[in-house]
């Protein structure tokens, strides 16, 4: 039953990311409105959706959860840089594009996927796990990920306190705020925050499908390495977690490790093809390892979501 509402979540998300694919193939709408709609999501509606998540009573189970994500997380980050580094060592391809795939393998898409997905899923409580884990990919991505794809780079540039302190990182801080101290939202706020946070799902697939639209796709299914990224991202890293998590040596709450499973079986992170772009790394490549990943996605995850509920 949990996999047939993954896939009716997917199906819909698809369908967005089609309509705007077509809008912008056919020049309906400016190449600007991508970079426009990701400032929004990035800036507004996701810190939005974070806060309206954790805008809640605080609870024995509300403190578990954010106990078990912290550690699962951080755990799972650990494995994805010491397994991808392993895989790396038999699959053999030549900078830079080792280190996008190196980025790649720890990287994945939490916020333009994962917190709509999860959002659309398991409302407040799963946004919740959701928001702590992110809070660790942020330190992850701004400093590991972004020394990855920098040593291939001739331009200079620092992890700043800005990188960190995101609007998502401070909106997760507020709610944090609000969580302890049972403080109660004006019922107005309540309800700008709610409705600009539900926007964020649909919003996220029309940058992809935008994003889609500027690319040609049968350069994609080409790229041989772009095939084997998303196996890896996709498939053997989520069976490799499954297996973990059913060995209950973590002992993690199990509605903790559903989110986790699901969220760690998400494409390549958008912010491996930013990065790229920014630090002049083969930002081609980051590219296609970043849409090929996330149009498989949609057959993959209801399998790893079934894996996991066996």
């Amino acid at each position: 039953m949990e996999t047939l509402i993954l896939l009716k979540n997917l199906i819909f998300f698809f369908l967005v990311i089609l309509i705007a694919y077509i809008t912008r193939k056919k020049n309906k709408v400016s190449g600007n409105l991508q970079k426009d709609l990701s400032f929004l999501i990035t800036n507004i509606t996701t810190p939005c959706l974070v806060i309206t998540s954790m805008a809640v009573k605080l609870t024995d189970k509300k403190i578990i959860y954010a106990k078990d994500a912290l550690i699962a997380s951080n755990i799972i980050f650990f494995i994805s840089f010491i397994c991808i580094n392993i895989f790396l060592k038999f699959y053999k391809i030549k900078e830079p594009n080792r280190s996008q795939m190196m980025a790649g393998g720890i990287l994945t898409n939490l916020g333009f996927l994962g917190f709509p997905l999860i959002y659309a899923m398991y409302g407040s409580n799963g946004l919740y796990i959701a928001s702590i884990v992110n809070m660790v990919s942020n330190v992850f991505t701004y400093t590991l990920g972004l020394t990855i794809i920098k040593r291939n780079s001739e331009k200079q540039g620092k992890l700043t306190a800005r990188d960190l302190l995101n609007n998502t990182n401070i909106a997760a801080f507020c709610g944090f705020i609000i969580l302890l101290t049972g403080f109660n939202l004006p019922e107005i706020l309540r309800i700008v925050f709610r409705e600009l946070g539900n926007t964020t799902g649909v919003l996220s697939m029309i940058i992809i499908g935008l994003m889609l639209g500027e690319t040609d796709i049968k350069s994609i299914f080409k790229e041989k390495h772009s095939y084997v990224m998303t196996i890896y991202r996709l498939i053997l890293l989520p069976i490799f977690l499954i297996i973990l998590f059913k060995l209950n040596l973590l002992r993690i709450d199990p509605f903790v490790e559903k989110i986790c499973i699901i969220l760690f079986s998400m494409p390549v992170a958008t912010i491996v093809g930013i990065f790229s772009t920014s630090y002049d790394v083969d930002p081609d490549f980051a590219t296609k390892i970043v849409i090929m990943s996330t149009l498989f996605c949609i057959v993959s995850l209801p399998i790893i979501l079934f894996l996991y509920n066996l």
